[in-house]
């Protein structure tokens, strides 16, 4: 029984395992046909034309159009035209009393107090000082008044009086000698006669002598007086006139000094109360921390240095946007540039007035961030604007009509040149292009493409595919060293080590392989438009990528994330190859 049960399922089973492998070969030859066909159609998808174009490959037409090109930033309100309230007391004060920031004020309203405690003190002091100055400088004027009198006293006084007086002793010296003199004559006439004694002769020669000798005093007194005494005496008088004049000059000097101390210091004392120079609305000055943040360190009790701004009194019919604009497109700008704005829903004209030569400070974590601030002056009427208000500023750098246009998207920079793919009735073709200006949607085309032409808007799945096969055969060309770097100076041993080393592979360097580490720019821009955005690259790093907050990640952004990066791992604070996705570093 059991044997004729096998025998009979046995039978039963051989035909369905024939049927089977006849089916199996049936599907096996179908497959292989599927993939051939499959191959045959990717191959000549991607020939040396890159094949035909996919039924679903999104393209654009080229034609001729009007190109805006503008630049659009945010920046801030602020007026034109500004009145400083400052601190002008030396060495800085302490506000006591300020009306509250955003008050309206009149010409000539007190809107600052400042503390005056040690200025009074000072004042008071300072008014002894100037009063005892005042005193000793009336002293050496009257002093240096009566020295010029004693020389004119004596030069034409006292000087004429001793002259004649000289003059008037030798006259009466000169009258005693001829008296003695005839005396004489007179004895001697005497004497011949018998009438009179020789020791009466001898006593009147005496006389005579003696008046002679007068008479020669008196003259030489004159002659000392008149060539010597004069002199002396003049000169005597006339250097303590000078010294006195002198004195009276210092004085003087130091009493004018102690005066405008005192004028300055009663200045001060005025400039502690601070009115406002114009009517209008009084803003506290808002100053820039070392960090980059505004913070207004303006308030009752705060100290204030000398000419510090304390608070501004702008014109608010003359308003500016202060716009930071990014170092790649600031070379784009010129003063006097059309722009417009748009303030809370409303919009305004304006002009771009200045452009900064230096970038904006910026905050420790934001330093590989160059921006510079481009003042845009708003034109007509300001009325409703306010200091400190957000302004979308669009810059016109050029208004082109009539050109050839191309997406951003549909171009790819490939060494130093810039190509796209055109979808043709031969397949899909690679052009280099010639481009002109971009408004980072649409390019210029100079050359490259013609008006109607259908360009591939997805071009890099289409490089990878053509660079899997080898259609274009576009391979990485070798670099000469010399052309990019130049030679080596001679003297130079570490260049000289370091080419030597370069040679033939030299221990702990890399020969070639995989490269490691976080992803590059290239890598992570997959559209190829110069950008990184938040869907090319979901990190959760792409804010703190993002320095500027402008939605996307530039060249120099990401080569400041890799910078970090590199200093982190050169201080043993991160991984090799960073955050995962090629995010930002965790700061």
């Amino acid at each position: 029984m059991l044997t004729r049960s096998s025998s009979s399922h046995a039978g039963i089973c051989q035909p369905n395992r024939r049927g089977a492998s006849a089916v199996g070969v049936l599907v096996a030859v179908g497959l292989i046909a599927i993939v051939a066909v499959v191959l045959v159609v990717s191959l000549n998808s991607v020939g040396d034309s890159a094949g035909a174009a996919d039924a679903n490959m999104s393209t654009h037409t080229v034609k001729r159009e009007n190109l805006l090109i503008s630049v659009t930033e945010d920046g801030n309100l602020e007026s034109a035209s500004n009145i400083d309230v400052k601190c002008e007391i030396p060495n800085g004060s302490t506000i006591l009393w300020i009306v509250p920031d955003g008050t309206e004020v009149k010409e000539g309203e007190k809107i600052v107090e400042l503390d005056s405690a040690s200025i009074d003190e000072q004042l008071e002091a300072q008014k002894g000082v100037y009063e005892k100055a005042l005193a000793a400088k009336i002293k050496a004027t009257e002093d240096a008044g009566a020295a010029e009198i004693a020389v004119r006293e004596y030069a034409e006084g006292t000087y004429i009086q001793e002259v004649q007086l000289a003059e008037s002793n030798i006259t009466l010296a000169m009258e005693d000698l001829r008296s003695a003199q005839n005396v004489l004559e007179h004895t001697k006439r005497m004497a011949r006669k018998g009438f009179t004694t020789p020791l009466q002769v001898e006593a009147d020669e005496f006389a005579v002598k003696r008046a002679e000798l007068q008479l020669g005093t008196y003259q030489t007194a004159k002659k000392v007086l008149e060539q010597l005494t004069r002199e002396k005496t003049l000169k005597a008088l006339e250097a303590t006139r000078d010294a006195a004049q002198a004195a009276a000059r210092s004085e003087e000097a130091t009493m004018k000094l102690e005066k405008a101390k005192l004028d300055r210091l009663s200045s001060q004392l005025s400039k502690c109360i601070i009115t406002a120079p114009q009517s209008g609305m009084l803003v506290y000055y808002k100053e820039r921390s070392r960090f980059g943040s505004s913070s207004s360190t303006i308030e009752e009790g705060a100290p204030v240095r000398e000419r510090q701004v304390i608070a501004q009194i702008p014109k608010l019919t003359e308003m500016q946007a202060n716009v930071p604009v990014h170092e790649s497109k600031v070379e784009q700008l010129k003063p006097g540039m059309r722009a417009h704005l748009k303030v809370l829903e409303k919009e305004f004209q304006g002009t771009v007035a200045s452009i900064a030569n230096q970038p904006e400070s910026k905050s420790f974590f934001q330093a590989a961030v160059k921006e510079y601030p481009t003042m845009v002056r708003v034109d007509g009427d300001a009325s409703g604007l306010r200091p400190g208000m957000t302004a979308e500023v669009e810059i016109l750098i050029a208004d082109l009509r009539d050109v050839l246009t191309v997406p951003v998207s549909a171009v790819i920079p490939t060494r130093g040149a810039y190509h796209c793919y055109v979808q043709t009735s031969r397949g899909v073709e690679k052009r280099q292009l010639l481009l002109g200006m971009t408004n980072d949607k649409m390019v210029e085309v100079k050359d490259g493409v013609a008006e109607g032409d259908k360009v591939v808007l997805n071009p890099r799945n289409l490089q990878q595919e053509s660079e899997a096969v080898g259609a274009d055969g576009d391979k990485e060309e070798p670099v000469d060293a010399k052309e990019k770097f130049g030679e080596t100076k001679p003297g130079d041993s570490a260049a000289q080590s370091a080419g030597a080393g370069q040679g033939g592979g030299a221990s702990g360097g890399s020969s070639g392989g995989a490269r490691s580490g976080p992803p590059s720019f290239k890598d992570l821009d997959k559209d190829g438009d110069g950008k990184i955005t938040r869907e090319e690259n979901p990190s959760p790093f792409f804010d703190r990528m993002d320095a500027n907050s402008d939605g996307v990640i530039d060249r120099s952004e990401h080569a400041a994330m890799m910078k970090r990066m590199r200093e982190r791992q050169q201080n043993g604070g991160g991984a090799p190859g960073g955050p995962p996705g090629g995010g930002g570093p965790p700061q």
